[in-house]
């Protein structure tokens, strides 16, 4: 398209595969994987790195998403996206309900997001952080779902995680967390299981986009005798539909 500024179109492209690697890049590697000369790659990243869309790490030299992105990423309103079908499946279930995404690893943590949430009030839970609250992946349902499904996870940073028994039931090894990755790929859900606290329960599915990879996870959570008496089966197949529902529209 002649009207595309060129400028600008790397710019934004360098911006999208930072994003899409989920690591921090150098100006050499970022000029080979997307055939532009070095001079170009590193006036583009100190124009970006001067708005705060970048940052440097001034030991390694290589840049991450900056402060600028995060602001404005703050400003989306995701719950105009997903609020309509956490509304309706909060009316037939009675439970809250939350979509969370992943979170960079910046610091060598994988974290979930609470980006919208439904909940009842005559059932509110005991802990019921709000939009925004972050957690670690290894103890959550949506956490573990995002790990188990989202692309360009590096299980070389699970060892990071400084496993906090938060119950008999917490997952406390990088080796058993792998394992429980893999049971969660083949069934197609996650659960936390007690994992942060005695007498919570959640169950969560992803939310994939075109290529198939999960953009985000979507949960119903609630006290267990109350999510244990309905059928796993049932929770977990309204989940699917309103997350294909959801892939659709995005």
């Amino acid at each position: 398209m002649s009207d595309i500024i060129k400028s600008v179109d790397r710019a934004l492209d360098i911006l999208l595969y930072i994003s899409h690697i989920g690591r921090p890049v150098g100006a050499s590697h970022l000029s080979r994987v997307m055939g532009m000369h070095k001079s170009t790659v590193f006036r583009t990243l100190i124009t970006l790195e001067n708005k705060q869309f970048l940052v440097q790490d001034q030991n390694t030299g290589k840049y991450s998403l900056g402060v600028s992105v995060f602001s404005m990423s703050r400003k989306i309103k995701l719950y105009d996206i997903f609020g309509p079908y956490i509304k309706a499946l909060g009316r037939s279930f009675k439970e809250t309900i939350n979509v969370s995404v992943l979170e960079e690893p910046y610091d060598g943590i994988y974290r979930s997001t609470i980006v919208a949430k439904e909940e009842n009030n005559d059932h509110a839970l005991s802990v019921n952080p709000e939009i925004g609250s972050s957690m670690n992946c290894y103890c959550s349902g949506v956490g573990k779902c995002l790990l188990a499904f989202s692309k360009n996870m590096m299980p070389e940073l699970f060892n990071n995680y400084n496993y906090e028994k938060h119950t008999d039931n917490t997952i406390v090894t990088s080796e058993d967390l792998v394992s429980e990755l893999d049971r969660i790929r083949k069934r197609g859900y996650a659960l936390d299981n007690e994992e942060q606290e005695l007498g919570l329960t959640c169950v969560a599915v992803p939310i994939f986009d075109s290529d198939g990879w999960a953009m985000a996870a979507i949960s119903f959570s609630g006290p267990t005798a109350r999510i244990c008496k309905q059928d796993i089966n049932v929770l977990v197949e309204n989940l699917k539909q309103v997350s294909t529902e959801i892939s659709k529209t995005l």
